[in-house]
């Protein structure tokens, strides 16, 4: 720990003046010194009391603060509240915290998040958005967070149009997908999306559903749309929103992210998110005139039994979970004032404004519903944890994000395209993965197993072209470097939906036989992948886990 990691609020000191600048100077490197939790545990502590002179004064709050984290409570539990400090996994643990309470109504009544008071001030929306913002690439494993599901619908009522898309220019931002997601906020392209919607309703002349349905980029976006659909992160969107509405486009966005990320990067993005909007956004039912028969009985219409089945939109539905605001806000669900218009402004891209039509009610965040995502099962938000013999099969990332397969990379619109193409790049090495690894690709190529990863893995039909990627890993890298990178090497993977640790021996890479791996660069850590949709960080353990890899490949041969 450094002490850039150390936060301090309020420090209260008695005593003489240079006693007093004595403590200042040193207080914050003796609490860095100090034992904290291991792993990236953060932790919170409400208030340390200690005295003594200004030397003794550093070690003896290092001390307490110590004694407290080893009795952290668990900032989830009732009992956070009455505790001295808390302790955070992690800083996606962390957020997800934030973010209920934040949902809730909690947050600014909850000691642990005094520390955030400039986050809570702002009103619910935008402090949501701008906490999605820090860490906008943990945004996936965020929101599928078990403890987060019950929270979903609120989440989405709460998130207005400037919020999801000040959310937006951050995910553009870190991602590199900027050019498709103002693309997809375009309303401009609203008037052909209307256009192909009548034409898909035109049943006759040989047009209809199955001439656009054979469309690639209307199949990703069906396709997307289907597999979010079954997640709890997916909500029902009113009738009335445009496809290119911020939160429709958010949803757009994490359904590609999650299904096939390849497309955000593709040649084709732009298209291929906008027709995947349309989707979220359900067709307006036709109005046909008729006569009704007074023998028959009484039927609601569609839209009568659409709005009995939502849920009304009171001050508890319509975002209550907004923290107190400074007294110059305005009261909930009204228009936000201009300054605060302003500040989504700057956050805005370039000719990516707000739409200000004064034809166009004011949006609120009780026009978002998710009834349907609270029942839904979420997908697996635990963390992916095992050890393989095949460490090095992920050194191969770092070939198909050589800058020469650019173009290549372009051309991928497959569902988990990525993490498909580096399989068959692998079988065409002749590398096959062990069972826990093999178990592990299969779920991240979204293949049915049957029971048998391996059989799955092997049955995976040809993608794009390989030519080019073996053309270029040998150009790159060389024979030696790839034979290396792909025998015996334990590794212990840890998998989140937006993060891969991959963790190896240090005296793995020290052997001469892997000077080449070295040499090459085939090592080096990926770091954001746009086209896998995840961030890849190398680990080189010493000591107790190296140790821990060691038994691990033992045993894996001992099978």
């Amino acid at each position: 720990m450094t002490t850039a990691d150390l936060h301090i609020g309020r420090v209260v000191l008695r005593g003489t003046a240079s006693a007093i600048d004595h403590a200042r100077a040193t207080l914050p490197a003796a609490l860095a010194r100090t034992h904290w939790p291991a792993d990236e545990a953060i932790v919170v502590v409400r208030r340390l009391t200690v005295d003594g002179t200004a030397s003794e004064l550093p070690a003896r709050a290092a001390a307490a603060a110590e004694h407290l984290t080893r009795r952290a409570a668990d900032p989830w539990s009732p009992a956070a509240d009455a505790a001295e400090a808390v302790r955070f996994r992690d800083a996606l643990d962390y957020r997800a915290c934030l973010v209920r309470d934040l949902l809730s109504g909690t947050a600014a009544r909850r000691w642990l998040w005094r520390h955030r008071a400039s986050l809570l001030a702002r009103p619910a929306a935008q402090a949501v958005a701008d906490l999605f913002a820090e860490d906008a690439l943990a945004l996936p494993a965020l929101l599928e967070r078990p403890a987060l599901r019950d929270h979903l619908p609120a989440l989405w009522r709460t998130l207005d149009a400037p919020a999801a898309r000040t959310l937006l220019h951050a995910i553009g931002t870190a991602t590199g997908w900027q050019e498709a997601i103002i693309s997809a906020l375009d309303p401009t392209h609203e008037r052909r999306a209307e256009e192909r919607s009548a034409f898909r309703r035109m049943d006759g002349d040989g047009f209809g559903e199955a001439s656009l349905g054979s469309s690639p980029v209307h199949a990703v976006g069906h396709g997307a749309s289907s597999a979010f659909g079954s997640s709890a992160l997916r909500s029902a969107l009113p009738i009335d929103l445009p496809p290119s509405d911020p939160r429709v486009v958010l949803q757009a966005v994490l359904a590609l992210w999650t299904h096939a990320p390849a497309t955000l990067a593709a040649a084709t993005a732009g298209e291929i998110l906008r027709a995947t909007a349309e989707t979220f956004v359900p067709a307006a039912p036709r109005t046909e005139p008729k006569t009704k028969d007074p023998r028959e009985p009484h039927t609601p219409s569609a839209g009568a039994s659409r709005e009995a089945s939502e849920p009304a939109s009171d001050s508890t539905q319509a975002g209550t979970a907004a923290t107190p605001v400074p007294p110059t806000s305005p009261p909930q669900g009204t228009a936000p004032p201009d300054h605060d218009a302003n500040a989504v402004t700057r956050n805005t891209p370039a000719g990516d404004m707000p739409d200000k039509s004064p034809t166009r009610a004011p949006a609120t965040p009780s026009r978002v519903s998710s009834v349907a995502a609270s029942p839904a099962t979420l997908p697996p938000a635990a963390d992916v944890d095992f050890h393989t013999r095949g460490g090095g099969f992920f050194f191969l990332l770092n070939v198909l994000n050589l800058p020469a397969l650019r173009d290549w990379r372009a051309t991928l619109v497959e569902p988990q395209a990525g993490w498909r193409e580096l399989v068959r790049l692998a079988g065409s090495l002749d590398f096959s993965p062990d069972a826990p690894l093999a178990a592990f690709l299969a779920a991240t190529c979204d293949l049915a197993t049957d029971g048998d990863p391996a059989a799955a893995l092997a049955a995976l039909p040809a993608g794009a072209d390989l030519a080019p990627v073996r053309d270029a890993a040998f150009r790159h890298y060389g024979a030696t470097a790839l034979a290396a990178a792909l025998a015996e090497r334990p590794g212990r993977v840890r998998a989140t939906r937006s993060h891969l640790d991959v963790h190896l021996r240090l005296s793995d890479v020290h052997r001469d036989v892997h000077l080449d791996i070295r040499r090459t660069g085939l090592d080096l850590d990926p770091g954001w992948l746009p086209w896998l949709g995840r961030v890849v960080r190398f680990h080189y353990d010493s000591g107790e886990l190296a140790e821990k890899l060691s038994r691990a490949g033992s045993s894996a041969r001992r099978e």
